[in-house]
């Protein structure tokens, strides 16, 4: 029961951590240049990461309102605020990203557990085989045995390692893949939604939105967040745990 207790504090606290960053982020844009960075759906790809479905959705959905919010208050000015003043181009995208990320981290952590867990079966018949052909070996002596067993402990030990090494780099990897999925998801479903909406329309002077106008738009920023954010991720994920803020 205490640690049930426990454990719903360390989630809200994390939600209510990741909510302050979004909210944050949606208006106090951060700019490089031209390039203006999404970084208001980090939170949610990093909560997404290492929440339930349900405390992602609910993140997902907080983010979407709070950047509509956004859109009619200290954004309202900018030449594409009637774009995202359509909730289903600034919220549901928002959304889909918690999504997309929860399922896509879930279901290859399943199947990477899936597969060490095979690797293991495999190991552990392996090692039972030589460790039965030890004892039915005669011609051994007590020292070569003692010597075998110390060979066996530190290969073992080896092994531990390297499977530990290798669930840290397959977790970095699954984390990295689903922010990139992430990105993809918020940027495609605003250009999609965008196209639908309000292509022909003009938005501002000597600029109407066109396929051409979208693909120029969402390009380089669109570009620079897969990777910037499939970099960022892995490591927040790895400190959030190494804290004992998440399992």
């Amino acid at each position: 029961m205490q640690s049930k207790r426990l454990e719903n504090i360390k989630n809200i606290t994390l939600l209510a951590l990741m909510l302050a960053l979004t909210i944050i982020f949606c208006f106090v844009p951060v700019q490089f240049g031209t390039i203006t960075l999404a970084l208001m759906i980090l939170p949610t790809i990093i909560l997404a990461q290492v929440a339930s479905f349900k405390t992602s959705l609910a993140m997902g959905i907080m983010m979407g309102i709070v950047n509509y919010i956004a859109w009619f208050t200290t954004k309202a000015a900018s030449p594409v605020a009637p774009i995202f003043q359509n909730p289903l181009v600034c919220i549901l995208p928002r959304i889909l990203i918690a999504v997309v990320c929860y399922f896509t981290r879930y279901g290859l952590q399943k199947c990477a557990f899936y597969a060490r867990m095979k690797r293991a079966c495999n190991y552990e018949y392996m090692r039972q085989t030589a460790y039965e052909s030890t004892l039915d070996s005669s011609l051994e002596d007590a020292s070569n045995k003692s010597a075998n067993s110390q060979n066996n402990a530190a290969k073992n030990h080896d092994s531990d390692k390297k499977e530990e090494r290798r669930k840290i780099l397959t977790n970095q990897f699954i984390y990295a893949f689903s922010a990139a999925l992430g990105v993809v998801t918020n940027t495609l479903f605003v250009a999609i939604f965008t196209l639908l909406f309000f292509n022909g329309t003009s938005i501002a002077r000597n600029t109407v939105v066109t396929i051409e106008y979208v693909l120029a738009w969402f390009g380089v920023n669109f570009a620079v967040e897969v990777v910037s954010f499939s970099l960022i991720t892995p490591p927040i994920v790895l400190a959030l745990k190494a804290a004992k803020l998440t399992k």
